[in-house]
């Protein structure tokens, strides 16, 4: 289910194209599923249909998605490689970082409070 912050300074079409790509790379959306149509969208979430209409055009653009005119627009199945691929990454990177601190001796309890201390600082709030 995708839904917007109003008061995010973040575009609302960016917001859109990030939502896109999470239900993607958490397999909420497969490849070659249909996405909903501009119209239906923009107002379920309450958007002007342009606003939509580019977020789709930044999908597309990234092959994210696909269009078959007349049909509708689909979930590409070369974006959801490229997409779980960066999650695969990202867990590489984590892996790598948590073996170097578990080798200098930081703690379970020690690691998990840095991992929160950072989640929380890039969710737009402060570092503590």
């Amino acid at each position: 289910m995708i839904s917007l912050d109003k008061q995010s300074r973040v575009p609302a079409y960016e917001q859109l194209v990030e939502a896109f790509e999470k239900e993607i790379m958490l397999g909420i959306l497969e490849p070659d599923s249909v996405i909903p149509s501009v119209r239906t969208l923009s107002l379920s979430l309450g958007l002007n249909p342009n606003t939509v209409q580019r977020a789709y055009q930044e999908l597309e653009r990234r092959n994210i998605t696909y269009t078959v005119p007349g049909v509708g627009r689909f979930v590409s199945p070369e974006g959801a490689k490229i997409l779980k691929g960066e999650t695969n990454k990202a867990e590489t990177l984590l892996r790598e970082a948590v073996e170097r601190l578990k080798h200098s001796d930081v703690t379970e309890e020690q690691l998990v409070e840095m991992v929160r201390r950072i989640f929380r600082s890039t969710d737009g709030g402060e570092e503590t």
